[in-house]
């Protein structure tokens, strides 16, 4: 059986990271509501952007076999899996821009 990881997963371990980091974020920057609640909609971002991934895009991944296989659904399983990623790029810049805004105050 050959090995059906890409390399893109290894960058996905940077998101449970960035999770924790926006949360330590939050707590250091208490003093201030502003940044604080800028750090926390930081961290329910990437935590959406998990969400989004395992709902999504894996499912995808895991029906055409990382994209290896074509199931006969293949179309629609294309458009989802391309859907979640540019819904998640989104949430992620809004995460990045609400992290940004946080550590800048």
């Amino acid at each position: 059986m050959r090995n059906r990881l890409t390399p893109g997963w290894v960058v996905g371990l940077l998101l449970p990271l960035a999770l924790l980091a926006n949360i330590g974020n939050a707590v250091a920057l208490r003093a201030d509501g502003t940044a604080m609640m800028l750090s926390v909609a930081a961290a329910a971002l990437i935590a959406l952007n998990l969400v989004i991934f395992m709902v999504f895009t894996q499912p995808a991944n895991a029906a055409t076999e990382n994209w290896t296989v074509q199931p006969e659904n293949w179309e629609s399983l294309r458009a989802q899996w391309e859907y979640s990623h540019a819904v998640n790029a989104a949430v992620t810049l809004l995460a990045f821009c609400c992290a940004t805004l946080a550590s800048i105050r």
